[in-house]
């Protein structure tokens, strides 16, 4: 029995180095008569990488023949088949263009742009190539409108457009998680321009709205008002959005803390107005001086009646009780 299947492997081995042998007696002979037979028999049994090295001797040899139209179209199949897209992708996009009035020029502009979709990354690498498929779609859908293949074409244009979208939110999600705030609403508000009816939507508008809230509250004092009411209206924009669960909770302590930062900033304000006034007080002018004086107490009573709490008041108390007694010096 053992001496039998010895037998047996012994045969298997000499038979496929014989069968080795003559493939690469072909490949190296001068009888295209063989090479396009055993190039055939290869591309059937799916031996492609030898029907590759055979098929490229052929339309060398035949470029503009019916043999070597046929191999060119192999060539293109068989880098298919052995799942090498860029190759095949150049080789079909060239069928299209040295054999365009053949009648598989249609079939080889569609296997284009698949090739293309086949070299399309996940939506965290870089996607020029998602981009190139996208317009090699496009491009077969314009070129053949009536095809039998536009809805497939369409159908796959439809999940390249989620993978840029997908893309896109993962780039707005990424400047958040690295708390660059004035990047993350940027992107935030260009995402939203350009996917209105995105299934990120919602989470891009609150991702917007949290880090122009961050933005503003740990911004300068010269830009916190201006950027605090920057977030404030993209709240107002979208806060339909923000109806549950920690996105909800999030908004509405984010509201009210900007609420109370605009009142922490507003009083600042009229404290460095009181405070600024007085300054110009110390003119030469006499009556440009009893003017800022008079301006100063006019403000002290302003920032008493809004901010009676406020813990500059005494502050302000100060300068006021300086304005008043230069006044009566005048």
């Amino acid at each position: 029995m053992i001496k039998l299947r010895l037998f047996i492997v012994l045969s298997i081995l000499s038979l496929a180095f014989v069968s080795c042998s003559d493939y690469q007696k072909i490949v190296k002979g001068d009888d295209y008569e063989m090479k396009v037979i055993e190039a055939d028999r290869m591309f059937d049994k799916g031996s492609y990488m030898k029907s590759l090295t055979l098929y490229e001797q052929i339309y060398q040899r035949f470029p503009n023949t019916e043999q070597g139209r046929k191999a060119y179209y192999r060539l293109a199949k068989s880098y298919f088949a052995i799942e090498d897209y860029y190759m095949a992708g150049y080789y079909f996009n060239q069928f299209t263009q040295r054999y365009p009035n053949s009648d598989k020029v249609e079939e080889c502009l569609f296997m284009t742009a698949i090739c293309s979709v086949k070299n399309s990354p996940q939506p965290s690498l870089d996607q020029e190539e998602t981009e190139l498929a996208l317009n090699d779609l496009q491009m077969f859908v314009q070129r053949y409108p009536n095809s039998s293949l536009v809805d497939s074409c369409n159908r796959t244009m439809d999940r390249l457009r989620e993978k840029l979208e997908t893309k896109r939110y993962e780039a707005v999600a990424l400047y958040a998680r690295m708390e660059n705030y004035r990047a993350a609403v940027f992107a935030a508000k260009s995402f939203l321009e350009e996917y209105p009816q995105s299934m990120f939507k919602k989470e891009v508008a609150f991702l917007e709205f949290e880090n122009a809230y961050f933005l503003g509250l740990k911004s300068v004092f010269s830009k916190k008002k201006e950027r605090l009411e920057d977030a404030s209206e993209i709240y107002a924009r979208y806060s339909d959005l923000y109806v549950e669960g920690e996105m909800k909770r999030k908004s509405m302590k984010y509201i009210d803390d900007i609420a109370i930062e605009l009142n922490n900033v507003a009083e600042r304000y009229a404290f460095n107005e009181i405070s600024n006034t007085y300054e110009k007080s110390r003119t030469e002018s006499t009556q440009k001086k009893v003017t800022y004086l008079k301006e100063t107490l006019k403000r002290y009573d302003n920032f008493a009646k809004d901010f009676p709490e406020s813990s500059l008041l005494d502050k302000a108390k100060d300068i006021k009780e300086k304005a008043e007694e230069k006044l009566l010096n005048i």
